[in-house]
């Protein structure tokens, strides 16, 4: 039996990898909540409130891609891009045109 090498010792494993992809993922989720106007003041966000989710959702995909995820990378780009126009859909068949 080997001792592991300092390189080897010092990759994290593979779910500290994607560990910053979740966080995006998360974060992407959490902006898209704050999108509908809960408490009915019809005070508008800023514009970059539609884009961040994608933004995050992209940059997520790109930091799995980089640990060598394909599968979470397919799924970060896709959350972020199906974020807002799923929550205008959902709002759209909820509370009606």
């Amino acid at each position: 039996m080997t001792t592991p090498s300092p390189q080897e010792r010092s990759v994290p494993p593979r779910g500290r990898k994607l560990l910053a992809t979740w966080i995006l993922m998360g974060l992407a989720v959490a902006i898209t909540l704050l999108l509908p106007d809960w408490g009915g003041s019809g005070a508008l966000l800023p514009a970059w409130f539609m884009v961040a989710p994608v933004l995050l959702g992209l940059g997520g995909a790109w930091l799995a891609w980089r640990a060598g995820s394909l599968g979470w990378a397919i799924a970060s780009g896709l959350l972020g891009l199906v974020l807002v126009p799923g929550l205008l859909q959902t709002v759209t068949l909820v509370s009606g045109p």
